[in-house]
């Protein structure tokens, strides 16, 4: 039986694909958020098959990250599929995690960069694991600074989220390079336009008259939207690759350059005081 951990599943096209891999799995559930009440609510209305397990986790929080890893650890051996699909679009003035981060960010990239560094030792005890990263093709749209990560000598909220998506992307293929010689997949893709909340909020204020008929002829349903999730939530996959519709796609210059990727793992490190393993092999 799998183990499956994953973020953002109680909204957006998570819902769905939590149902999805619901109906096709027999596994157990860690789901990672922060209201229990939520959750409950929607079990509820439509109970999943499969165990399920609520871990209380706010993604801007590091010790709360650090105290779900802990309940995980607790009751799992190893854990096959660990899905970082939560995300956030920031308000227009820029916000702060709980450890004093550009929210963007903290939930978007660095999350995922200590959640899946922590998780490390039971998903090599999978022996065939899967990590996959949700990014978007709004990554190519990325403007960031090697000078001030957290933009707060420029902030804009679209351009902070792009750029976590950004990043979504060198995270994956600076980790699938780290752990090549293990069991261990990692890829990321991206979902589309998708009609969540999350849409209805980063939609330009100045043109939301449109935005009923935008959401009716553009965006795709969130079942689409985890459709790809769904494809890569499964062992034997290459690794370090970005997917849109189930296929791997080019991604921008910036997000092939080393220098960059470097960058960002060096200030990933130094923002959430977390390293990796020296060695990132199977036993670690």
């Amino acid at each position: 039986m799998e183990t499956i951990v994953i973020t953002g599943a109680t909204s957006g096209f998570g819902v769905n694909w939590l149902y999805q891999l619901d109906e096709t799995k027999q596994c157990r559930f860690f789901i990672l958020g922060r209201d229990e009440i939520k959750f409950k609510s929607l079990v509820s209305n439509k109970p999943l098959k499969n165990e399920a397990h609520f871990v209380h986790c706010r993604l801007d929080s590091l010790s709360s990250i650090e105290k779900a890893i802990s309940e995980i650890q607790n009751k799992a051996v190893k854990v096959d599929i660990l899905i970082n699909n939560a995300g956030v679009w920031s308000s227009d003035d820029i916000a702060f995690s709980k450890d004093d981060i550009e929210m963007t960010l903290a939930v978007n990239h660095l999350a995922p960069f200590v959640l899946t560094g922590m998780l490390l030792p039971l998903l090599a005890k999978s022996g065939n694991a899967s990590v996959v990263n949700t990014a978007s093709f709004r990554h190519k749209d990325a403007n960031p600074s090697t000078h001030d990560i957290q933009l707060k000598q420029n902030y804009s909220s679209e351009n902070a989220y792009c750029n976590s998506k950004l990043y979504s992307v060198l995270f994956t293929q600076k980790l699938a390079s780290l752990l090549s010689n293990t069991q261990i997949s990692v890829n990321c893709f991206d979902p589309g336009i998708v009609d969540t909340e999350m849409l209805r909020k980063a939609f330009p204020k100045s043109i939301a008259f449109v935005y009923p008929l935008f959401r009716k002829l553009v965006a795709r349903t969130p079942e689409k939207g985890a459709q790809t999730g769904i494809y890569l939530s499964k062992p034997n996959l290459t690794t370090g690759h970005y997917y849109k519709d189930c296929k791997i796609r080019e991604v921008s210059k910036l997000a092939s350059s080393h220098t960059l990727s470097d960058w960002l793992w060096e200030e990933s490190e130094k923002l959430t005081g977390y390293s990796y393993p020296v060695s990132l092999e199977v036993g670690v």
